[in-house]
């Protein structure tokens, strides 16, 4: 951070420096505006509108770095900046998880557990990817927009997004996107799953123009060439899509019984 303080301080410096060698000793020249203050006499020097003037850039520069390297948020209370990956610059991911791994036990729910539908909000979020064109998949959460919302496989789904939403709340500087994955990362893991070494970088989508059209995630019941056409788009194996299509497994006690919960 240092190195780039300090490169960027003599970039704006030198900029500095050929505006004073254009001023010259007597001030700025007649054909560069200099604003006088209602105090100042109508007959101030040049070289007195030089020093005002390399004295707002400085400020301008100052203010730029302070913003830039997070000083100004601090000072104004403001929430974490979010970077141009996504990924807010200072969030605690361990509270983040923690604060997940308390809403799963739910005795009024299904079987008890949330875990289920949050891996399967990860999953949908994610298994719209297009490796061919890289259209679809979790960076974008574009399953916020009604277009992808309403897509039948996804049926009963805003139950975990609607969980998720004190979390965003109260960790404004995390992407949706970045939530739904980590939150079926901690959901496999709570349930005894391995630990899954998750990261962070996806951004939100601001519009419904990114949705993914109907029809890209798996219909079991369409036989073995539809799920692999499936999941060869997305860049997967067979030995991959047995792995992933295991994890079906976990829903089944709500599609038994409440199938609007299921896609």
């Amino acid at each position: 951070m240092a190195s780039a303080v300090f490169r960027n301080g003599r970039q704006h410096w030198r900029q500095i420096s050929k505006l004073a060698a254009v001023a010259g000793p007597t001030g700025l020249p007649s054909n560069v505006a200099v604003r006088h203050f209602a105090s100042q006499a109508g007959s101030a020097s040049g070289s007195s509108g030089t020093k005002w003037f390399i004295g707002l850039v400085g400020l301008t520069g100052g203010v730029w770095a302070a913003e830039k390297y997070g000083y100004l948020g601090k000072v104004l209370g403001l929430p974490p900046r979010a970077s141009k990956d996504g990924a807010a610059t200072k969030l605690d991911y361990k509270a983040i998880r923690e604060d997940i791994a308390s809403l799963l036990d739910a005795e009024d729910y299904d079987d008890g557990s949330y875990g289920p539908v949050l891996v399967r909000l990860a999953w949908h979020s994610s298994g719209t990817y297009s490796k061919a064109d890289g259209t679809g998949g979790s960076n974008g959460a574009t399953m916020r927009f009604r277009p992808e919302a309403e897509h039948s496989a996804n049926a009963g789904l805003h139950i975990a997004r609607e969980l998720l939403e004190p979390i965003k709340k109260k960790y404004p500087g995390i992407s949706y996107s970045d939530l739904w994955t980590l939150a079926g990362c901690v959901a496999v893991e709570e349930m005894g799953g391995p630990q899954i070494n998750w990261k962070p970088g996806r951004s939100d989508k601001i519009d419904d123009k990114a949705c993914p059209e109907d029809g890209r995630l798996p219909d079991g019941v369409k036989g073995a060439p539809h799920v692999r056409d499936i999941f060869y788009r997305m860049g997967f194996n067979d030995q991959e899509i047995v792995a992933l299509s295991g994890a079906c497994w976990l829903h089944l006690p709500a599609c038994a019984v409440h199938c609007s919960k299921s896609g």
